[in-house]
């Protein structure tokens, strides 16, 4: 069930109050909403009740946000736009990350940056991006964003640790800001372990969701 917070008005709002002004949704847009699950790399996956991730697209891009709890209160968190370009070229369905990672010319994948915030003591966080078809923001690969309608998306959040004063807008902006190397996962490439400075704190992925067009199709 669609959820009030994520009326087309309330969406029109907060488009504008995050300076997205210029993008329009309008009534032929589609709309997906999944909630958030735990990420796999933190053990078993669950879902998080109180979540709610929601993916509007149009022909020029797409509009993302996410409504989650569980964070750690003080720590920055990211968030990051996974495009699949060509997933039913995945090993399954949905794609996993090795199609994104390690199988990147197939599926034509790449990652790039969406939001950014950090979590107050009630371990909520709220994200919103807006992605226009192209280049993502500090992409990892090269492929983009190339088709609204039959690429798979996936959001995934990453906990950069307490935010440090001198460092925190580093933190804020970037993939590993703040984060040391061996807490990066041995898949990321060069581009992502380049994106920002290291610090002492452990980077950890720990909420993920998907979208399928399966999903809207149905």
């Amino acid at each position: 069930m669609q959820r009030d917070h994520h009326s087309r008005p309330a969406l029109m709002a907060l488009a504008a109050a995050i300076g997205l002004a210029a993008f329009t949704m309008p009534a032929t847009a589609g709309e997906m909403n999944t909630p958030m699950k735990s990420h796999p790399s933190q053990g078993e996956v669950r879902t998080l009740d109180r979540s709610d991730a929601m993916l509007m697209t149009t022909a020029s891009g797409a509009f993302v946000s996410v409504t989650t709890d569980g964070l750690m209160p003080g720590h920055v968190h990211t968030l990051w736009f996974v495009a699949i370009n060509a997933p039913e070229a995945c090993e399954s369905a949905p794609c996993k990350t090795p199609d994104v990672l390690k199988r990147t010319a197939l599926t034509r994948s790449d990652v790039g940056f969406a939001d950014s915030l950090i979590v107050g003591d009630d371990g909520v966080g709220r994200f919103a991006a807006h992605v226009p078809v192209g280049n993502l923001r500090q992409a990892w690969f090269d492929h983009g964003y190339e088709q609204t309608e039959t690429a798979e998306v996936h959001l995934v959040v990453q906990d950069h640790g307490p935010a440090l004063p001198h460092m925190t807008t580093d933190m804020l902006s970037s993939y590993r800001g703040g984060c040391t190397d061996e807490s990066l996962p041995d898949p990321v490439p060069t581009t992502a372990r380049a994106d920002g400075t290291p610090g002492p704190n452990q980077c950890r992925m720990v909420q993920f969701t998907v979208f399928e067009q399966t999903a809207r199709q149905s």
